[in-house]
């Protein structure tokens, strides 16, 4: 920083410019040349300690204090060129403040150092001559994380950003997939010719009963099979969010929610209503047992029983109630979850642990969708 704009080939680069500038304003004693020639000596003995088991020994035992020291002087140096622009008079009413990053930077300097030292000195205790190589491993890593680990910090977001961006675009094509797949398997009504949906139980628009509509499966899924009873498929329907007729996608929430394609109130009919709760009640046994057996796994069975009860008993009444109530009881849900959540920790407690997180969520979500179907005078 002090010499870079001195440099021939450096002196041009938009970045030293900057650098040799802020600089100016740094305290003379950080741009001191015995600061920098101090700083320069400590690299030089880094790289000479991997040749040299005298300095090495220095360096693992006296110089832990010097780099703290160092590290306290540098991020001092540094939080006073930064702040001197803006922070001038804070900083000459409040001087104390200014040095307390600088204080923290030390100390961890100095606990980074003294434990990398505890290991060495295992090492060193073992392995006396390096035979194994095992610190020269330990120099080479950090001098790569030195070289590189900046890189890796500033690569992992934009990493992560387009890991995303895969999964989701692979997410909507497929998900255009199936839409398409769904729109190409309609068929024409025999009364009025309107092309409906496989899967619907009534014309779209003569209120035609369909025979035997296409079966769906537990994601949507169109099925090889013939669903025989017509109120199972319109309870399959609800629970997919579509209309018990038409089989139309429904977009909102609430008890009074209705499709805008046939005008049909989801849960206008108490029959299909009773049969929806019926249906989903009948899971819970089924539920509970692979919950258990999947809590039996430490951490992935707990986040595979968490996907498979949501799926099976949570799913079909949130995608109902209204963001208020919604945001309560999913709240409510996570503050006792997160204390069952932790019992997984605890070898075999997985097994109780899991069921009953399945069972409270079913049991909450349950409820809350029962109240406002019954407000609204429909259960």
């Amino acid at each position: 920083m002090k010499y870079g704009g001195s440099v021939p080939f450096l002196g041009s680069v938009e970045f030293i410019q900057q650098i040799t500038e802020k600089m100016a304003d740094a305290p003379s004693w950080f741009t001191h040349p015995a600061t920098v020639w101090g700083l320069g000596g400590l690299a030089a003995a880094e790289m000479l300690a991997e040749r040299s088991p005298e300095i090495r020994e220095l360096m693992e035992d006296g110089l832990v204090y010097v780099k703290s020291g160092l590290s306290m002087a540098t991020s001092h140096g540094l939080l006073s060129t930064s702040d001197a622009a803006f922070a001038g008079e804070v900083i000459s009413q409040a001087g104390f403040l200014d040095s307390i990053p600088a204080a923290i930077s030390g100390g961890i300097t100095y606990f980074l150092s003294m434990t990398r030292n505890g290991v060495v000195s295992i090492l060193s205790e073992a392995d006396e001559d390096d035979s194994l190589g095992m610190r020269k491993f330990i120099s080479w890593c950090e001098e790569l994380w030195a070289t590189f680990g900046v890189w890796i910090l500033l690569a992992i977001p934009g990493a992560v950003l387009l890991l995303n961006g895969i999964v989701f675009g692979v997410l909507y094509l497929i998900r255009k997939r199936h839409e398409s797949k769904i729109e190409a398997a309609r068929i024409e009504c025999p009364k009025c010719q309107t092309r409906i949906h496989c899967f619907a139980t009534a014309c779209l628009s003569c209120d035609e009963p369909v025979k035997e509509p296409v079966a769906l499966g537990l994601l949507g899924g169109m099925q090889e099979r013939k669903e025989s009873d017509p109120l199972a498929q319109k309870v399959r329907l609800i629970e997919l969010k579509r209309s018990p007729k038409s089989g139309e996608k429904v977009k909102g929430r609430g008890a009074d929610i209705s499709c805008k394609e046939d005008g049909v109130s989801l849960f206008s009919d108490r029959e299909v209503n009773e049969a929806y709760f019926a249906t989903v009640d009948a899971r819970l046994p089924k539920v509970l047992i692979i919950s258990a057996a999947l809590g039996a796994i430490p951490l992935l069975g707990l986040i595979a029983g968490v996907i498979f009860y949501r799926i099976q008993l949570v799913a079909p009444y949130r995608r109902y109630l209204p963001w208020s109530k919604g945001f309560v009881t999913k709240w409510l849900v996570r503050l006792v979850l997160l204390i069952l959540a932790l019992l997984q920790l605890v070898p075999g407690a997985g097994v109780v642990a899991v069921p009953l997180m399945a069972g409270i969520n079913h049991w909450m979500y349950r409820s809350a969708f029962k109240s406002g179907l019954s407000k609204a005078g429909l259960i």
